[in-house]
């Protein structure tokens, strides 16, 4: 810290001192927490004015982490003089983040707010060595819109000072910039270095809802948010035994039935914009790349066919190795994955999908795979119905897997959050449950209440978690932490019919 007294006012400097603020400099002590340092100095009575400032470095050589400060004081004859000071650190960046599950994306590649709730973005001031700016001497913070509309923002107060609040719009797709300002009453933002605004982007996603109702209903019904309410539409034109369900990019909807894969646009109430019937046979599963290519897994003739949009023309056909496909996966390289029930095998396919398989999933524990799910880093999960089991494979997926066991039974379908936990829908004990990595030990949260035979799940952005029941038309929704009870959605089907497959928007 340098510290220079001058006679108030513009008077003769009568103290210019480099002063260590570090643990052990003369004056210091220190804790676990804190490092508090008292510096004494002897003056004649009289007023004065004292300039401040504190650097990362000795001898003021460094970078200046808190504005230069001039006090006035006054020392009174034969008394201890005490003066308290605060000092504003000087912001060499602003900080937008948030780790509310329903937020994604970052300050620099813009904000990702699902859902129709209200958001929390934590703002922050960093100084030059990226230390938070907090306490007395941070800035008090406002943001304004800059461009857009649609989004409500609430500023920091004095008891959440850095925390503002985000209310989307209801409407799809609505975007906004801001502009976020840090203030302080003194001069520190014309301090040089002083960085004392920002922008950031947010648009919101709100996501629609399709679930498949099988037999007798044979209907998908479509959910908007926060889906409690009457469905927005029910698609009945081409649908027979809804099994599986895909949305791309678009938003457009491709379900497959008992010999077609149909697709519908929004508003999902007329008819059938493709209907694929070429080399389709029991379609057990359905998959979307990044180009909008769709992969049909075929349980009827042990084939999956491979459609490029529009969908209208062959496909490619894989069939090398295959008896009976009912699950895909892909993964960052484009790799397929195919669990086959009919042999108890994963078997790997890179593209363009024409060779023999470059692998082959098979051992003790492959028994009778129905579901699969990939991590960032290629590990692939096998949901193995047979054995009640998820086993975990690395790549090149040749060795011995890690196993799940504790919890599951029947397992029908696997998918991991962005966190990496694993969640799995348990028909044989009517269950969800969740796994933390690295997934050895019990379940961290068992779901059951309203649930029937749970044979497959979906997260939302917002990691809330949708379980339809194949054993009742409904379908459960679970909110992050999963303890409470769920919202439930009567899918408007009787009889034995069942709610089979649920998928959302991207």
């Amino acid at each position: 810290m340098t510290l220079q007294v001058t006679q108030h006012s513009g008077g003769a400097t009568v103290l210019n001192q480099t002063v260590g603020l570090t643990p052990t400099a003369t004056g210091c002590s220190s804790s676990l927490a804190t490092t508090i340092c008292t510096l004494t100095i002897s003056l004649s009575p009289g007023t004065y004015d004292a300039a401040l400032a504190t650097y990362d470095g000795p001898n003021a050589t460094g970078n200046e982490l808190s504005a230069g400060q001039t006090v006035g004081f006054t020392v009174s004859q034969g008394q201890a003089n005490t003066l308290a000071l605060t000092l504003s650190g000087i912001p060499a960046s602003l900080q937008v983040a948030s780790g509310a599950p329903a937020v994604h994306g970052s300050q620099d590649a813009g904000f990702t707010l699902y859902g129709i709730s209200a958001q929390k973005l934590v703002v922050e001031a960093l100084d030059v060595d990226g230390n938070v700016i907090v306490g007395p001497g941070s800035p008090t913070f406002t943001a304004g819109a800059q461009s857009g509309s649609g989004f409500t923002i609430t500023n920091p107060t004095a008891a959440a000072p850095n925390t503002l609040v985000l209310t989307p719009p209801g409407a799809n797709g609505q975007s906004e910039t801001f502009t976020l300002a840090a203030s302080y009453a003194d001069g520190t933002c014309s301090t040089t270095g002083a960085v004392c605004s920002a922008t950031f982007a947010v648009k919101n996603d709100v996501q629609t809802l399709f679930i498949a109702n099988y037999d007798p209903t044979d209907t998908v019904t479509v959910y908007a948010p926060p889906y409690t309410g009457a469905p927005s539409a029910t698609i009945s034109n081409g649908v027979g035994f809804p099994d599986a369900l895909a949305v791309d990019a678009a938003n457009d909807l491709f379900v497959a039935n008992a010999s077609t894969v149909t697709e519908y646009a929004a508003p999902y109430t007329g008819a059938p914009s493709a209907t694929i019937t070429n080399g389709v046979n029991a379609p057990a599963a359905l998959l979307l790349d990044a180009h909008g290519n769709l992969f049909v897994a075929n349980y009827g003739i042990g084939t999956v066919t491979v459609y490029a949009p529009p969908y209208g023309g062959a496909p490619i056909t894989i069939s090398s190795g295959l008896s009976a496909p009912v699950a895909l996966a892909m993964d960052a390289q484009g790799d397929l994955f195919v669990a086959d029930i009919g042999q108890n095998a994963v078997l790997e396919f890179a593209p363009p999908y024409t060779s023999a398989p470059v692998a082959t999933i098979s051992d003790v524990n492959t028994n009778e795979p129905l579901a699969l799910a990939l991590d960032p880093v290629g590990d692939l999960f096998v949901a193995n119905s047979g054995g009640s089991t998820v086993a975990e494979y690395a790549p090149p997926y040749s060795g011995a897997p890690a196993v799940i066991s504790g919890g599951v039974s029947s397992p029908s379908s696997v998918v991991l959050d962005g966190a990496n936990d694993l969640f799995v829908a348990n028909a044989g004990a009517s269950t969800v449950t969740e796994y933390a990595p690295p997934y050895s030990g019990a379940p961290v949260v068992t779901m059951t209440s309203g649930l029937s035979t749970p044979v497959s799940l979906v997260l939302d952005g917002a990691n809330d978690v949708f379980v339809p029941n194949s054993g009742m038309p409904s379908l459960e929704i679970f909110a992050p932490p999963y303890r409470g009870t769920p919202v439930t959605i009567a899918t408007g089907g009787s009889g034995a019919g069942g709610a089979f497959a649920a998928a959302l928007t991207p």
